[in-house]
């Protein structure tokens, strides 16, 4: 039986959460003075925002500096950034403190525990790609120069920095080992799938988009953006469901839910994280707009795999983050060498963080190869129109890059998926207006 820790400074509630959560092994903890916490035998922890003076983050940066243990922040109901902060500490997931907690708490805890154990399969999965790691090492030595520069290089650091592994090695080694906090699946985008799937009504969709305050607030600036808002003025998420339609709906629900993954501990990398999303979402709009223009089956489908094809760079530079706050690997030389990092590993790391998710084989492909056809034993429609959508993503200029658009490999990808360049430039026009009239918040 999974035993869980809750700390409340309220007894009433203390007392209402254990009738909740019976099923599990509880113990309590009604306040903490500052000191380090044993949680020896402790399973996951129910962290609620009256535990300290700050919110309970004090503690939960505590707990999350120190040990690996999902952990439920109980956030308030009017502070959107208490919950933000809280996934940027660590938090592995929230629910907001209303009325309704107790009805969705149980819940919670047990799909929390259950991608905590599907992460734990990740490490498992990463290790067994060890001969696959040593042969990416051996290349990676074959370009810099072998262990002559490894070598050269120790004799300028200090002595607490000399004879560490490799980045490569490390991050394996650690993940392994379970120090690493691993990102995990917006539950909500779940949840929202299952009810477009089984043909829920706006009301239904409504009641679960307004469990999530950050979800509702930026639906409804969406749908009052300049690209959707009309005459009348969207006040509540029922009204901006209407304006947006379902399908709509959906894909922004994706874009906003994911925009909790792109946090990292360290101050260092938040502007590369949100060049990384930003260049997600374009992505994801492009690639939707191309299958509609191929005459995909599923375009939809196709923007999801948009937005997650890139998700390799995310889990990278979060374990890279976390690694370097340790004080465990050395920062990277410079951004081009941190780049030429991403680019080479991302692929790998990404197909397997989607296939711990229990994503579909579809999306795993695509996050590997959209940037690596080439190499792809099976080249699909949907991965052409990601990596077409990608490349068109750079070439707006969305995130780090500003690709030529006269690329021949642009131009090659969309003749594959039976399109031309005035097709491109349709696309690239209404990326342009998409991105910039959405309401979207790339902050």
């Amino acid at each position: 039986m999974n035993r869980l820790l809750i700390c409340n400074s309220q007894r009433n509630e203390l007392d209402s959460l254990q009738a909740v959560l019976s099923k599990y092994t509880l113990h309590l903890m009604a306040s903490w003075d500052n000191k380090p916490v044993n949680l020896d035998g402790i399973d996951a922890i129910i962290l609620d925002v009256n535990f300290t003076q700050a919110q309970g983050l004090d503690f939960l940066m505590e707990v999350c500096s120190k040990t690996y243990i999902p952990v439920l922040l109980i956030t308030p109901p009017d502070d959107p950034q208490c919950a933000i902060e809280a996934r940027r500490i660590g938090a592995f997931n929230y629910c907001v403190k209303t009325g309704k907690l107790n009805s969705v708490l149980e819940m919670a805890v047990r799909e929390m525990l259950f991608a905590f154990s599907d992460q734990r399969e990740l490490k498992r999965t990463i290790m067994a790609q060890k001969a696959r790691i040593a042969e990416l090492e051996a290349q990676l030595k074959a370009k810099t120069g072998g262990e002559a520069e490894v070598h050269s290089t120790d004799k300028a650091l200090p002595t607490n920095q000399q004879k560490r592994a490799p980045m490569l090695q490390e991050i394996a080694k650690r993940l392994n080992s379970g120090e690493i906090n691993l990102p995990s699946f917006p539950s909500i985008s779940l949840e929202m799938d299952r009810l477009v799937q089984r043909d829920a009504g706006i009301e239904e969709i409504a009641v679960l988009l307004r469990k999530d305050m950050v979800i509702s607030a930026k639906l409804i600036s969406v749908a009052n953006s300049p690209r959707y808002g009309g005459l009348r003025q969207s006040t509540t998420v029922d009204q901006a469901i209407n304006v947006l339609g379902l399908s709509t709906t959906k894909e922004y629900v994706e874009i906003i839910a994911n925009r909790a993954l792109y946090m990292a501990r360290n101050p260092k990398y938040q502007d590369a994280l949100k060049d990384l999303w930003k260049h997600g979402v374009a992505c994801a709009h492009a690639s939707f707009r191309i299958a509609q223009l191929a005459k995909l089956s599923k375009p939809s489908e196709v923007f999801f795999m948009g937005l997650m094809h890139d998700i390799g760079k995310l889990f990278l530079l979060q374990v890279i983050s976390e690694l370097q706050a340790r004080d465990v690997i050395d920062p990277a030389t410079s951004k081009d060498t941190l780049d030429a990092f991403l680019e080479k590993h991302h692929g790998l790391f990404g197909r397997k963080l989607l296939e711990i998710w229990k994503l579909p084989p579809e999306i795993t492909i695509v996050a590997q190869f959209h940037d690596a056809l080439d190499q792809s034993t099976s080249v699909t429609r949907e991965l052409l129109a990601v990596s077409l959508g990608n490349l068109l993503a750079k070439c707006a200029g969305y995130g780090i890059y500003n690709e030529k658009r006269d690329d021949p490999l642009m131009e090659s990808t969309a003749k594959s998926i039976g399109l031309d360049i005035t097709d491109i430039q349709k696309v690239l026009n209404e990326l342009t207006v998409f991105m910039e009239e959405t309401g979207l918040s790339f902050d």
